[in-house]
């Protein structure tokens, strides 16, 4: 292969075996032409700011489908460049005797024609054919516009273990099935754990090995990075990284609200100092520092910064008589042999989800309290624990924090004045958001929905301050623990919430005219969005699953 760099271009011209001459130039793109204006991002060239928002969010979405077919055509274009010089022959003498791995080779061509690394080119390759001959069905979804080309990729990462097992094309047809057919947005997390949940399932043996290949590659690792600064990687258990990293942000927290560093600075600082033993101090320079930090040279934590992981599994599981998925809060799911493991900690406490309180019904459902019993508006301990385990993550779309790090909100607004006008206090009425979401959602002008569709599957829905309306996310943790379907929570008798009888305080709290004016907005913002809901399902029948 020769290349020559012209002094007075920018061109870079590039002669390949086959004679051909692939110039890279500076010229406009001749694609915006093939386009029409609804197909780039609903922008109207000659007119750009006077482009409806709505136009705009909805023609990026159209974009976004067509990133997804020209990524299966550049799959497809990858594929047959594999075939034709790695599958057919892995190793090539070259006229001058040079021996060469085919699949080197190969990406090669990819990479001087494009611009990126060696390594770049490989992992394309490597994606095309998983996509193409182990994942046949997930990459139609890819053609069709169903997933992004993120997605792909993550199918593709996450069923790596499957390759040579005969579950392979039951794992294929099976996410294809969920990603066809379930109504609402994937999120990077909600869709890896959906495929984990996948994959448990139909080869539990090679989930095992993984996790013992995993720990057996854990290690600490020290790096040399620029300007007199370096960084430490290490690589352990997942209970293990989440209570460690808790434990840096929690003393990280201590300083006051003074200190000037960033978060992330503090938390450099701060696991320095749980690593090294040495003092952990705040910067704000101020005498009058109120900051209580603790000794990080103490073994054990203070009770006040007691630090809990919370798992999620179902009783078989942890009977051993099962081995389905269980979930671990800020990290997806893990095998059943795994929070097996994790039980058989000595800080380990197990709680059952359905406890003495609960209500057992003929149908093999359980009824537990759905609120406080001095307030309809507060949840239960039992609801609040519901909800943070079907929920695992914020309920935002495409929203990774914690449920347990987040706030429970009535979705359907709680009236304080006329609670028979306002949200429930139930688990349809009820998610978790995460702090900004759930301000938003209270202050600005969004309106969220949840209910339980035809197919009993519960569903969220979320309209902008424009009225565009936008699905939530494709899953909750139902689908991992179907169990949580047979628990039910009575709504509370309507009325105001009883005042403290010991001080004479009332508790109900006085609303304004707006923001009554507010709720019954939204309330007939999701009155509307429901009918026509129903009218659009009566007319798509009934659901395929």
């Amino acid at each position: 292969m020769m290349s020559m760099l012209w002094g007075w271009s920018r061109s870079v011209v590039f002669v390949v075996s086959e004679g051909i001459v692939v110039s890279v130039l500076s010229t406009p793109s001749p694609w915006p032409e093939q386009f029409a204006a609804g197909l780039l991002g609903g922008v109207d060239p000659t007119d750009a700011d006077e482009t409806p928002t709505n136009d705009l969010l909805l023609g990026m979405a159209e974009i976004d489908r067509g990133r997804a077919a020209l990524a299966y055509a550049e799959y497809r274009s990858a594929a047959v460049l594999y075939d034709r010089y790695v599958a057919a022959k892995l190793v090539e003498p070259s006229p001058s005797g040079f021996v060469t791995d085919g699949y080197a080779d190969c990406a090669a061509r990819i990479a001087r024609a494009r611009g990126v690394g060696q390594r770049a080119a490989e992992k394309l390759l490597g994606e095309a054919v998983s996509l193409r001959d182990r994942l046949p069905e997930v990459f139609d979804c890819l053609r069709d516009g169903i997933i992004a080309p993120w997605q792909a990729q993550l199918t593709v990462t996450r069923t790596e273990l499957v390759e040579e097992s005969a579950a392979a094309p039951l794992v294929d047809a099976e996410i294809a099935h969920l990603l066809r057919t379930r109504k609402g947005v994937w999120s990077r997390a909600r869709m890896r754990d959906m495929i984990d949940r996948v994959v448990y399932r139909h080869d539990p043996d090679a989930v095992r090995q993984r996790r013992k290949d995993a720990l057996d590659a854990r290690g600490v690792w020290t790096a040399v990075l620029e300007d007199g600064t370096g960084e430490i990687t290490a690589v352990g258990a997942a209970e293990d990284v989440r209570i460690a990293a808790a434990r840096v942000a929690g003393l990280a927290k201590a300083v006051c609200r003074n200190d000037p560093r960033t978060v992330q600075q503090r938390r450099s600082d701060a696991m320095f100092a749980l690593l090294s033993g040495t003092g952990f101090e705040c910067d704000c320079g101020r005498a009058e520092c109120d900051a209580d930090i603790p000794d990080p040279s103490t073994i054990t934590a203070p009770p006040s910064t007691a630090i809990m992981v919370h798992v999620v599994c179902d009783e078989a599981t942890l009977a051993g008589t099962a081995d389905n998925p269980a979930f671990v809060e800020g990290h997806g799911l893990i095998s059943g042999e795994h929070v097996r493991d994790i039980a058989q900690r000595p800080d380990a406490v197990v709680k059952p989800v359905i406890g003495p309180q609960a209500v057992a019904n003929p149908d093999g459902s359980f009824t537990l309290p759905a609120h406080q019993p001095s307030d309809p508006y507060r949840p239960s301990a039992a609801l609040d624990t519901f909800l943070r385990i079907r929920d695992g993550y914020c309920a935002d779309p495409g929203c990774v924090t914690s449920a347990w790090q987040g706030d429970g909100d009535h979705v359907a607004e709680f009236d304080h004045d006329h609670p028979e006008q306002g949200g429930q206090t139930t688990a349809e009425g009820m998610n978790i958001k995460c702090r900004p979401g759930h301000l938003l959602k209270t202050f600005g002008e969004w309106v969220d929905d949840q209910w339980r569709d035809s197919a009993g599957r519960l569903r969220t829905e979320y309209i902008t301050p424009e009225g565009l309306v936008l699905p939530g996310e494709a899953e909750t943790n139902e689908d991992v623990f179907p169990g949580l379907r047979r628990i039910r929570f009575v709504a509370p008798a309507q009325g105001p919430p009883v005042g403290n009888a010991h001080n004479g305080i009332d508790n109900t709290r006085p609303r304004r005219g707006r923001v009554a004016d507010k709720h019954a907005r939204r309330r007939a913002e999701r009155n509307r969005n429901r009918r026509a809901r129903d009218a659009r399902d009566l007319a798509a029948g009934p659901p395929p699953f």
